[in-house]
């Protein structure tokens, strides 16, 4: 399940799971699930503000959980969603902003997890300075000095 197909986006910032790999902006978790020959009516996936569930048809009408459990961080509902592309099962979360910086960088997709890998780790990609308004940049770069160390700081800085 965690092999991705060519098609599914890059991954940056994240790590992966049982049944998935994970990446993040800052402003969004990407999930890409290996999808194979299923479409999107072979998929349950049901995202509320705190938790994330999604299931795979496996044979006839059983369903296999891929992923379940309450989410690190809590997400904008509304502004989350999913489909089936080139293989892949593509979940966007939309963090919640709101909470402060804190908020904004993730170790894993579910609670209690550390699944971040650093070889992934790409602070220009997290945090694309340039195009942040300036209270949201300073947001970030305050998230990735207490994440990522200074070095990221400094190369954020660098590019802005």
């Amino acid at each position: 399940w965690t092999e991705i197909p060519m098609g599914a986006p890059s991954l940056k910032n994240g790590g992966s799971g049982a049944h998935y790999r994970w990446g993040q902006s800052a402003r969004e978790v990407t999930i890409a699930i290996n999808a194979g020959s299923r479409r999107g009516r072979d998929f349950r996936v049901e995202i509320n503000r705190s938790r994330v569930s999604v299931a795979a048809r496996s044979c006839g009408d059983e369903w296999q959980h891929l992923l379940r459990g309450e989410l690190q961080r809590p997400v904008l509902t509304d502004e989350c969603e999913w489909s089936v592309e080139d293989g892949s099962l593509i979940i966007a979360l939309a963090k919640d902003g709101r909470l402060g910086a804190e908020a904004e960088w993730w170790t894993g997709v579910l609670a209690g997890e550390d699944t971040l890998e650093a070889r992934t780790a790409d602070a220009v990609a997290y945090a694309a300075l340039e195009g942040l308004p300036e209270e949201e940049r300073h947001l970030a770069t305050k998230a990735l000095a207490m994440s990522s160390g200074l070095d990221a700081v400094h190369a954020l800085a660098a590019k802005a």
